[in-house]
């Protein structure tokens, strides 16, 4: 199954213009690989009209999310945070304007229950854009009540 982009939305915490994945290009046990529109006006994460190279970082960390959902084989997101970033290379300071699809790539470097690491590349075109490495830290689902 190579999910779109409502199946996206269900299986990730961000829905509407914060979901920033249109479709999984492919994925195994080890990687997936997704795209998503070419920045335009109106983008969430847009600053001073150009889309800054750092969100790639959101990029990655989306695509890894859809990835652990797909391993995990569930339909709803697991809740998580962006714990740090690693080795992040800048290849451009900004996403180019009128740019092409953007292609983002995921690969596990490690995964438990508590945390998963990956590495990452956002592409617009063949050009990359960000690289780096990023880990994710799971949060508790369910908060016990005191005197319970």
């Amino acid at each position: 199954m190579n999910p779109g982009r409502a199946d996206i939305e269900r299986m990730l915490e961000h829905a509407g213009d914060m979901c920033l994945l249109d479709s999984t290009l492919a994925w195994d046990n080890q990687q997936i690989r997704c795209s998503a529109p070419a920045p335009q006006a109106g983008h969430p994460l847009m600053r001073e009209g150009r889309l800054p190279a750092i969100a790639g970082a959101e990029y990655a960390a989306q695509a890894a999310a859809l990835h652990g959902a797909l391993l995990d084989g569930v339909s709803t997101p697991r809740p998580g945070m962006l714990a740090n970033l690693r080795d992040v290379t800048f290849h451009r300071t900004w996403f180019p304007a009128g740019g092409e699809s953007l292609t983002v790539q995921a690969k596990v470097l490690s995964r438990s229950d508590s945390a998963c690491m990956y590495s990452f590349e956002v592409a617009s075109g063949r050009e990359a854009v960000t690289s780096g490495s990023l880990m994710v830290v799971f949060l508790e689902q369910t908060q016990t009540q005191a005197g319970s």
